[in-house]
């Protein structure tokens, strides 16, 4: 009878031991270093098309501490990166960015919400809704 109530008690425990735990990946350590913007693109009713932001042409650099700076021949901001965590309750989740960068000086400011971030190589691909409208911006590493 007690080995009975044993295995009784031995398999939920092997049940719950076998479940697959999902984890939302940890993509902190792979935004450090320089990027610069290679592409951004707008999403509309009518389809897409590229948009110029005025900081292709400079250089972000991302810290592992939470520092982050632009730089272009106008100057240079600094501020810093945050990476959330979102689940979605299903495949685990993903990663969402948030960007802030201000140039006192000039009174020039970077202020992105990424609601998803994925990693390739060594690209960023990041997408944000503003104004309506849907973004994706693609970030090269150097």
């Amino acid at each position: 009878m007690k080995s009975k109530l044993y295995l009784l008690l031995l398999v939920p425990v092997l049940t719950l031991a076998s479940c697959k735990k999902w984890t939302i990946a940890d993509d902190s350590n792979r935004i450090v270093g320089n990027w610069q913007i290679s592409y951004v693109e707008r999403q509309g009713n009518y389809g897409s098309e590229p948009v110029y932001t005025g900081y292709e042409g400079g250089e972000f650099y991302f810290s592992n501490n939470g520092s982050a700076r632009f730089s272009d021949s106008y100057g240079e901001m600094n501020g810093s990166w945050r990476m959330i965590p979102r689940s979605d309750g299903y495949n685990g989740g993903s990663n969402s960015l948030e960007l802030r960068l201000y140039d006192y000086y000039n009174d020039d400011a970077i202020e992105w919400e990424f609601y998803a971030v994925e990693f390739t190589g060594n690209r960023m691909i990041g997408y944000m809704n503003r104004y309506g409208y849907e973004y994706r911006y693609e970030f090269r590493r150097y």
